[in-house]
């Protein structure tokens, strides 16, 4: 299951000093006549609205502040700059790659639209045992996102899911509660579980798909502390699969930034910690014809489904919604940072993104 993560921001206050000049060393310089009628005629105006040019010495010249720079995004971004604060580039593009290994919970296996000929086969005639599951994927994405309000950040991604999972099933029956030709394929297919045929398989699903979805992330923060919220949603299409997956997923995160040598003088380094919620759909249909099955089982699928009309419905959870993040975020340069973060606690996690801002 995907889970995609944004760049994290903090901001700085800054006091602002406006100094004035005097250019008293100007009128030392004159001759004395000159410099006379000069504090004359100056007596005769208020100062600082005298039309004279501005000395030219470098020692004389006055101290200017910058003025914020305008940009349109983020709303309120020039108020916030002009009252000190310090506000990353608007727009990024980032590039992430992320892997995640968790387990799964399933709670049940059905086929159904299986057959001998003309004669359908109950759907409720496998009894398909589930043991432990564990999943595995790679997801590589690429993130637009934008600053709307300089606490508010929203962001679209687009990319890339593969994976497998690995489960131990078991395939029983129960005669008794068939008869004619149910109950004799009933029985074949316990006698095959009693001998062990069919016990502890390894039923190993490939999947692969693509990945879009969108997100918003709220940021706030006290000198170096930062605190940030990230809510994404993401539908995933697999190859083998009807539909699509869909995924919620919610992430909070506090941490600190530190000030550290950079390219271009001081940078940022900020870590944290945190937390991830996932919220994945919990049950998936498709084609028998799809999926790879164990090779014990394979004789047995290929006479019930000799028209190609097979299909399973899975129905499962995660083990465990939460688990632990750690992560660091390295400011290269204002345009350029590099961030990753690992989990664990119940699903283990890596993630690392690089970005470019402007």
């Amino acid at each position: 299951m995907v889970e995609l993560m944004k760049p994290l921001h903090s901001y700085n206050i800054l006091n602002l000093i406006v100094v004035t000049f005097i250019p008293s060393l100007a009128l030392a310089q004159q001759p004395d006549a000159a410099a006379t009628a000069q504090l004359i005629d100056e007596a005769k105006r208020p100062p600082f609205t005298q039309g004279a040019a501005m000395p030219t010495a470098q020692h004389n010249a006055p101290t200017t502040v910058p003025q914020p720079e305008h940009r349109m995004l983020p709303i309120w971004g020039d108020e916030a700059r002009a009252r000190g604060y310090e506000l990353p580039e608007p727009f990024g593009i980032g590039v992430n790659y992320m892997n995640i290994r968790q387990n799964i919970d399933v709670e049940s296996i059905n086929f159904s639209g299986l057959g001998l000929g003309s004669l359908a086969i109950p759907s409720d005639l496998f009894n398909i045992g589930v043991g432990k599951t564990r999943e595995q994927s790679k997801t590589e994405t690429m993130r637009l996102d934008t600053w709307l309000l300089p606490f508010l950040n929203v962001y679209g991604i687009v990319g890339h899911t593969k994976g497998s999972s690995l489960s131990q099933v078991s395939v029983d029956a129960d005669p008794s509660k068939y008869k004619g030709l149910d109950r004799i394929i009933a029985s074949a297919v316990h006698s095959l579980n009693q001998s062990g045929q069919l016990r502890d398989l390894d039923f190993k699903l490939d999947f692969k798909g693509t990945t879009y979805g969108a997100g918003v992330t709220l940021a706030g923060g006290y000198e170096n502390w930062f605190t940030t919220l990230d809510t994404n949603y993401t539908r995933t299409s697999f190859n083998i699969l009807d539909g699509q997956i869909s995924a919620l997923t919610v992430t909070p995160r506090v941490g600190y930034r530190f000030q550290v040598p950079g390219i271009q003088g001081q940078s940022n380094l900020n870590l944290w910690v945190g937390s991830m919620y996932q919220d994945v759909q919990q049950e998936f249909r498709g084609s028998l014809s799809d999926l790879q099955m164990p090779a014990a089982l394979q004789p047995l699928i290929a006479i019930a489904n000799q028209k190609g009309e097979g299909r399973f419905d899975v129905k499962q959870h995660l083990q465990s919604p939460w688990n632990v993040l750690l992560g660091a975020q390295y400011e290269i340069t204002q345009h350029f940072n590099l961030l990753t973060e690992f989990g664990f606690s119940q699903r283990n996690s890596f993630m690392v993104s690089g970005e470019y801002r402007f």
